[in-house]
């Protein structure tokens, strides 16, 4: 969006998060796509739905990437971790 925040009207602000909501939202689903397989795997393979070393890559990686993006790593650490305990407990049930 190219307007000046205080050209932007409330209305134009909303339908801007909502397009935004909605492309997280594809990414999440994408994001189960590959927890799925991953389950498959971990199923043939007999590996466990946690592995901690690769969570706690995963939480530093992201904290890094927020860093780079601007955004508070405390608020994507929280994030993160609530979605990958919620994927390992699906993965958990799956197995």
């Amino acid at each position: 969006m190219s307007k000046e925040p205080r050209h932007l009207t409330m209305a134009e602000i909303r339908k801007e998060i909502d397009r935004i909501d909605e492309s997280l939202i594809k990414l999440l689903a994408e994001r189960q796509r590959w927890v799925e397989k991953a389950i498959v795997v971990k199923k043939r393979d007999g590996l466990p739905a946690r592995d901690d070393a690769r969570i706690r890559q995963v939480i530093d990686h992201v904290r890094v990437l927020a860093r780079g993006h601007n955004v508070d790593p405390a608020l994507v650490e929280t994030m993160w971790t609530e979605m990958v305990e919620w994927f390992i407990a699906y993965e958990e049930r799956s197995l």
